[in-house]
């Protein structure tokens, strides 16, 4: 039994082609649908539902868009066959990756699987759009602002408020203004021939909903009254190990207008570093010059990073795992140096750094007003 499939994945306008040919195992097996299954019908490649948290691993919270397309040509091929060992070896473009049946029947982690929200096809991905186009990726949001000409991306470590802060913004201007939201979970940039170009990433935003929380409750049905929530108060919901209620919510009616945008136009970065969380004190944002401000690159990319190296995503992910693109290999194929980007961001494109400290509490109170004081600390119109 052989069967295959060309996987075209976007950031922006750009795209990559990975073919899957899988032997002895069932591609449809490895996507969870039925034989003869269209394999866009699979919970990874399809819109998330925000009413099922417990499978909330699509694709498309991780990155912008998948199509199954008919094309010879390709980025990158996966070669998958059952065997009783399990073994990774990557020679050229061509991954060749043998697993047991019984990984393949229970996956330890499902979201790293062949196409979960950390999956194969999302790390060698993010892995090709740098190789082919020079597009770093980063663990985070990202905002655009037509009217100033500017790119706010909002960084951060897991759980620092990032989602907190684009709900501020959308809240702040609403739909149909000239500011909206460029990517949510995963985003993308270029520096490339002196150019600085951010891509549009992912629309589906993984926010946490947590037990006794109205005010941000009332807030997101405000925000997204077509999108049917789960209630974070009921006993029976799948909760995270916070105790919060993943929730993936569109944010197309906020999305950019645009799949890219370039220095070349006139656009500027700026950095967004929010530390949000319970028992915090609300302070003003505190802006830091460009030119006074290190270690943007590390912050910015090294949690995308560690996901390519650290975390592999496979049907063998353990603490010990280092088989599926391991971090030599990655780091031998890099073509951006953190250094020169961090040079290039100061020096030519970025405007400013924006602190960002509170508690969440007090966004949810009052939504959209912590932007305002962002505005006037930036001196924006």
């Amino acid at each position: 039994m052989t069967n295959q499939a060309t996987f075209r994945i976007y950031a922006g306008d750009k795209y990559v082609d990975i073919k899957i040919i899988t032997k002895g195992i069932c591609l449809e097996y490895l996507l969870e649908i039925e034989q003869d299954d269209v394999f866009e019908n699979s919970t990874y490649l399809k819109e998330p539902n925000s009413l099922y948290p417990e499978e909330i691993r699509s694709f498309l919270t991780a990155m912008k868009g998948i199509q199954i397309v008919k094309s010879e040509k390709y980025d990158a091929k996966i070669e998958v066959s059952q065997n009783d060992a399990t073994s990774l070896n990557v020679t050229g473009n061509v991954l060749t990756l043998k697993l047991p049946a019984s990984l393949v029947e229970n996956p330890k982690d499902r979201r790293r699987t062949l196409a979960g929200n950390l999956g194969l096809l999302y790390s060698l991905s993010l892995y090709l759009f740098e190789k082919k186009f020079g597009i770093v990726s980063y663990h985070s949001s990202a905002l655009v602002d037509e009217k100033n000409k500017l790119i706010f991306i909002n960084g951060g470590e897991a759980s620092s408020g990032k989602s907190v802060i684009m709900l501020e913004y959308i809240s702040h201007y609403g739909r149909h203004s000239d500011y909206r939201v460029l990517s949510t979970e995963m985003g993308h940039f270029s520096i490339v021939n002196n150019e600085f170009t951010a891509y549009s990433g992912s629309f589906f935003d993984n926010v946490s909903l947590f037990p006794g929380e109205q005010d941000k409750i009332k807030l997101m049905n405000r925000l997204f009254p077509d999108s049917r929530l789960p209630d974070p108060n009921m006993e029976t919901e799948v909760r995270g190990t916070d105790g919060s209620v993943k929730t993936a919510v569109s944010v197309k009616d906020y999305y950019a207008c645009k799949p890219c945008y370039s220095s070349k136009d006139g656009y500027k970065l700026i950095y967004l570093m929010p530390a949000i969380k319970k028992g915090k004190k609300t302070k003003d944002p505190l802006v830091v010059e460009a030119d006074e401000f290190s270690g943007l690159f590390s912050s910015l990319v090294g949690v995308a990073r560690q996901k390519l190296g650290q975390k592999q995503p496979s049907w063998i992910y353990n603490e010990e795992a280092s088989l599926l693109l391991p971090v030599w290999h990655l780091a031998g194929e890099q073509n951006m140096e953190a250094k020169t980007i961090e040079n290039s961001l100061k020096k030519d494109y970025l405007k400013a750094v924006v602190i960002i400290e509170g508690t969440p509490l007090d966004f949810n109170k009052k939504p959209g007003e912590y932007w305002r004081k962002i505005i006037d600390a930036l001196n924006l119109k």
